[in-house]
């Protein structure tokens, strides 16, 4: 049976991207493996000076065990990265962009040596093999493919390719902006999970 990690930021209440999460994880329940991740729960770590030099220092065998500890939720989001063979990230878009605990999230992940490598023959690699991704998005208002207020999709599609991840997106966009059309919108990206959900599990 594939690994499934789920990553789900619904902070508020009446969430419409806990909708979509709960809509998928009805879909899913008896045909993967889940890894259920709530950062709402469980905050990343910022990359703040204590964290930030052990990270980019390089020698985590010759950490002390405090250090080890510092590290440790760090460490786990990126080994449940590389043991899943799908993930699903849902999260609403805050002013145009990712919210600051999902940002936190990615910068976990992406992880040299981890997640990605470098050499100056071949550049940087991604390392996450076989393994493909679905973004859940919530949006008050709706923008079009090459509206430039939009860095949502382009900045965690770009990361996820960084780091060898092809990733989809399922936006529910206008909920704002169309309040009598709500019911439409979450409808149609409910019938949008259940086709990806066909592919990746039939």
């Amino acid at each position: 049976m594939k690994n499934t990690l789920i990553v789900s930021y619904t902070p508020r209440h009446d969430s419409y991207t806990k909708v979509l999460v709960d809509e998928f994880l009805e879909l899913v329940s008896q045909k993967t493996n889940i890894t259920f991740l709530d950062l709402v729960a469980t905050p990343p770590d910022l990359l703040l000076a204590d964290n930030l030099n052990l990270i980019l220092s390089g020698n985590p065998t010759e950490f002390t065990h405090e250090e080890k500890e510092r590290l440790r939720q760090h460490d786990l989001f990126i080994d449940q990265v590389l043991a899943a063979d799908y993930i699903v990230i849902a999260s609403p878009m805050y002013n145009f962009s990712l919210p600051a605990t999902v940002k936190a999230w990615v910068d976990s992940i992406v992880a040299s040596d981890k997640t990605f490598t470098f050499s100056e023959n071949d550049g940087f690699k991604g390392l996450c093999k076989n393994t493909e991704a679905l973004v859940l998005m919530v949006s008050g208002n709706t923008y079009s493919d090459t509206d430039s207020k939009e860095y949502f999709s382009p900045l965690i599609k770009t990361n996820f390719e960084f780091i060898g991840i092809p990733s989809n997106q399922i936006s529910a966009s206008g909920v704002n902006q169309f309040p009598d059309q709500v019911s439409t919108i979450i409808a149609k990206a409910k019938n949008d999970i259940a086709a990806i959900t066909q592919t990746w599990y039939s």
